[in-house]
């Protein structure tokens, strides 16, 4: 069983609180992300060679990265904002650094 942080037992918003420009954004960009995953299994269904197949995966990749930091700046700059405005920033601080834990590729 997973032990439960701080942070993890708070109570987190509804919302993420993207601006709708920026939801546009990593909506398209997972839609992408969808179509390339089709596309990567449709290439391994055919036999593709392995490193075509491979770069079609880091693409993948790249993109779930670049929508990985749209969250987390967008995370910085409304939730974790507003957790410190509210006392709590080290509730905010350890939720942060669980997230980044998980996201070795962002720092």
């Amino acid at each position: 069983m997973r032990k439960e942080t701080a942070a993890a037992k708070r109570q987190h918003p509804k919302t993420s609180g993207l601006k709708a420009e920026r939801k546009t954004d990593v909506m398209n960009r997972l839609k992408t992300v969808r179509g390339m995953t089709d596309g990567i299994i449709k290439m391994v269904d055919e036999d593709v060679y392995c490193m075509q197949v491979l770069k079609q995966i880091s693409a993948a990749r790249a993109s779930l990265d670049r929508v990985a930091r749209i969250m987390l700046e967008n995370h910085v700059a409304t939730c974790f904002v507003e957790q410190v405005k509210a006392g709590e920033g080290s509730d905010a601080v350890a939720e942060l650094m669980e997230t980044l834990n998980f996201q070795r590729e962002l720092i």
